[in-house]
This record gives structure tokens, sequence and C-alpha cells, in this order.
């Protein structure tokens, strides 16, 4: 008895009424049989456990990020390909060009093993990595910004909430020697963390204006209230400091951000969100005549690094555009606006075929 009084007066248990405790425990001491507490007992627990664990339950409800519906994001698989570890071969300008000096001819071995010769043929090989992305229906939401000379004026952001996650299995090339003493490789899955480091272009094709998403922190955290307040959102130079752990089928450990511009023009309706840093694929290339002796290294060299490009467009006009115009994807041939071709619409996303997404090297 005194047990179950101790434990039913705490602070734990301060929902279970006293007097009940009182009416219970005198019917106890008046019956005094083992019939009355198998009876009640176990029914008196069950009430106590209730109260305490219930309020438990709605507070983890209250602290835990929102659960979303199936079908709400929108997920790009990480996309790795054996052929992006390596360039060539190449020929490394820089010396067969830069240094003239270098052209000899050997009297005891083959021409072809001559620095000249090898600085022409050369493969440069690396490992790859990349990211899943996925991402909410692109918005748009109402906020007071500080402009330039220092007032606040309320304007219109949209932006793009997404989360990137690291499944491992990334690509790193391995040497493996032949018969012949001479390395040939093999491309292994490796597993290892990463780092984010994004940049997101909005890119409106009919009215030719390019957007890069703006760091603003009034914005997020409207964002974040908006969306859901007990999830952090990073933006995009927030985010490059954290490094993002492999994820698993049990562990999701997925970061979270948000991609925000402001000032879009209301007029387009035919738009890409260029998305670069889910991987650090990339292509080079050395135009003829490039280079020339005396030239610093890397003049006139081409970089083009792998990117998402996500389509979207909008059957609105520019009065007044809301968020539930926006559609992912491109419109097909009765969706197209009049005096318009499928064709023509193909073309302004650069496109040879309709497609929500592609990778691009840009």
């Amino acid at each position: 008895v005194s047990w179950i009084r101790r434990y039913a007066s705490s602070s734990r248990y301060s929902l279970f009424s006293s007097s009940l405790l009182d009416v219970f425990l005198l019917m106890l001491a008046m019956l005094n049989t083992r019939f009355f507490i198998a009876l009640f007992l176990p029914a008196v627990m069950v009430f106590v456990v209730d109260v305490d664990f219930a309020p438990a339950q709605r507070r983890a409800a209250k602290t835990g990020t929102r659960k979303l519906a199936p079908g709400v994001m929108t997920t790009i698989p990480s996309e790795v390909q054996d052929d992006e570890t390596f360039s060539g071969p190449r020929e490394i300008v820089e010396l067969s060009v830069g240094a003239p000096q270098l052209s000899w001819q050997p009297n005891l071995s083959a021409e072809s093993e001559t620095l000249l010769a090898r600085v022409k043929t050369t493969i440069f090989r690396r490992n790859i990595w990349a990211l899943e992305f996925s991402f909410k229906p692109l918005s748009m939401i109402q906020v007071d910004l500080e402009q330039p000379d220092g007032t606040v004026k309320p304007q219109t952001v949209w932006y793009l909430v997404y989360n990137v996650r690291n499944n491992g299995k990334h690509l790193s090339p391995s040497p493996v020697p032949d018969e012949s003493g001479r390395n040939t490789y093999a491309v292994e899955p490796v597993d290892h963390t990463i780092r984010f480091f994004p940049n997101f272009l909005l890119q409106c094709h009919d009215v030719d204006r390019v957007y890069l998403d703006k760091v603003m922190p009034t914005a997020v955290a409207a964002i974040r209230q908006r969306e859901d307040p007990n999830r952090k959102l990073y933006n995009s130079v927030s985010i490059s400091d954290v490094n993002i752990p492999i994820s698993s089928e049990l562990e999701d450990k997925s970061v979270w951000g948000v991609a925000t511009w402001v000032n879009v023009d209301p007029r387009s309706d035919f738009f890409s969100i260029y998305v670069r840093g889910l991987t650090n694929a990339y292509q080079w290339q050395d135009p003829a005549d490039g280079f020339k002796a005396g030239d610093s290294p890397g003049t006139g060299r081409r970089f083009l690094f792998k990117t998402l490009q996500l389509n979207f467009w909008r059957p609105g006009d520019a009065i007044n555009p809301t968020e539930s115009e926006f559609r992912f994807g491109v419109p097909n041939q009765s969706q197209v606006p009049a005096g318009k071709t499928e064709d023509d619409i193909l073309k302004l996303y650069g496109l040879k075929e309709r497609v929500d997404y592609q990778w691009v090297y840009r």
C-alpha cells in the first residue's frame, strides 16, 4: 500500500486523483483479500501508466520533424559512371607546346618512350563521388527583406527545399599490374563522407534572365517556420560546412537545405534550375591554339562541370503569380501556349525530347 501511495502521489503521476487513491486504499484495508488485489490492481496500474506516458508521446510528436506524405519529395538518384574516373589520352600543352626543347631522337630506346611522346598521350585519373538529391515542390513566400538603403520591403521569394543524401559506393580507380609490369586500372566502390558546395542557378528561358540563388537569413527563417520549425535548413553557404555521412536503409543521415531567389521576372513561364556540386565529375578541353609558349599554365583551358538540370513551367501570367502554378517538367503539345509548338518549347530548354530532368556538362 505504501509503495502504491508513494508512486501515485509523485509529481510524475500528478494526474492521478488523490481522492480516488484514498477510496482504493480504504477498500483494500476493509476487504483485506487477495481477490480484491488481483481484480483491481492491474486496472489501476494501467491507468497510472496511461497517465504517465500519454503526455510523453505528445511531447515527442511536438519535438519531431514533420513526416511527409508519399510523393511529396521528388528524388533524383546519384549517378556515377566508370568513364568519369579518367580523361584522355590528352596532351599536356604546357609541356608539348611550352617546352619545345623536350623534342629529341633517342638512340637506344623507342621514341614513344620519350617524355615529349608521353605528355601527348597522358591519361588523367581521379576518384568520383555523387549525392542523391531530393526536393519538395518549388514554392514562393512573401518576406519583409532589408534593402540596400536600410529600409524594409515585402518581396516575393522563390524557394526550393531539398535534401542531399550520401549513399556511398563512390568510384575509385585502382592500379592492377599486368603481365608486362604495366598498370591497368579497375574501378572499385568506396565509401566516405562528402561536403556539398552547391550552386543553384535559375534560368528563365523565355525572357533570357538568369538568377543565382541569394543567401537571405530572414527568408530562410520564414521558410523554416512555414515548412517545418523543427527541421534545420541550411543555406547554400552554411551547408558546405557539413560533412555528409553515409546513409543506410536503416538510418537516413540526409542534410536539408533551401535555395532562394528574389526579383524573378514574373513574365517567365519556362525555366530550369541548374544544381552544381552534386558530383565532382567534370570534363576539360584545350582549344586549338588556346595555349602558346610563354603563357601561364592552364591558359585557354575550359572546364565543364556535371550539373543537374531540373525543368519547370507554369501556365499563369505576369499578374499575381502563385506557387500553385508551378509544374515540374516540360509541357506537352496540348499545354503549350497558342502560336508555339512542342518543338519550340524543347528548343527553349535545350532538349531533344520531353524530360523532367537531365544531367548536363556546363
